[in-house]
């Protein structure tokens, strides 16, 4: 996994904030920021954008190399972060993914990957999050690539349905154990557009992370489509934008 910083110069940061592209896990670039640094930077805070792999190597599924990339960058973020990024060790670390950035933060949140405390998530519309849901009412071009991605056309030992609820943010937390409560969790907000998969499948995520992870999480729909609700984070008069800004204030 490699990324770009974008850090204040001038002032301490109030904290991190860490993206991931969307793309369908095989597309996109951490260049694709779309202003997001300007953005953040303005809130005061530092902005970090995230390459992750997309293809396997080896064969198999393409997103068990995304799970350990961010595997690896949660254990960055814990050794490396404050050297590259000086601020006050409780200054917040927030992830941010669109689409299928989101839902790789999401499946990884569900299978937990992320040790730091107090870090906290921006989903941005992914209508991934209940992946057997999704699969059972795609068109069968999307099916074929939800297969792909999960590797079934490698796999010969799992059935498809044991992949793809593999791959399930929604089932993976659906089958853990709820945690004790502690005060060292962070917050989730989902921003969704409003088609029926992504604002459903946010609610069903979000009441999930408040009862198996004791997180505050809260859900936004917005009248964008799926491409604009990425581009509208930038821009500091849109509705997501004060969202956001009030969101990071506090």
């Amino acid at each position: 996994m490699t990324l770009d910083a974008y850090q204040l110069a001038s002032i301490s940061a109030r904290g991190t904030v860490i993206f991931l592209h969307g793309g369908g896990l095989r597309r996109g670039s951490k260049r694709h920021i779309l202003g997001k640094d300007l953005y953040f930077n303005h809130l005061g805070y530092n902005f970090l954008s995230c390459n992750y792999p997309l293809s396997a190597e080896g064969g198999g599924s393409v997103i068990d190399d995304q799970l350990l990339a961010l595997r690896s960058l949660d254990q960055w973020v814990n050794s490396d972060l404050p050297v590259l990024c000086p601020v006050d060790p409780s200054a917040p670390v927030i992830y941010l993914g669109h689409s299928a950035g989101s839902y790789l933060l999401a499946l990884g949140l569900s299978k937990g990957l992320f040790s730091k405390p107090h870090t906290s998530f921006i989903f941005v519309d992914s209508a991934a999050y209940d992946l057997s849901k999704r699969y059972r009412a795609a068109r069968q071009n999307v099916r074929l690539e939800i297969e792909r991605l999960v590797g079934h056309d490698a796999n010969t030992n799992a059935s498809l349905n044991e992949l793809i609820s593999k791959y399930s943010p929604v089932e993976c937390l659906l089958n853990s154990a709820a945690l004790a409560p502690s005060d060292d969790k962070g917050w989730a907000y989902f921003a969704t557009t409003q088609k029926r998969f992504s604002h459903d499948s946010s609610l069903i995520l979000a009441s999930l992370l408040k009862t198996k992870l004791n997180m505050q999480a809260t859900v936004k729909a917005y009248p964008f489509s799926h491409t604009d609700i990425s581009q509208e984070i930038s821009d500091p008069n849109s509705e997501i934008g004060r969202d956001l800004a009030q969101l990071l204030s506090h």
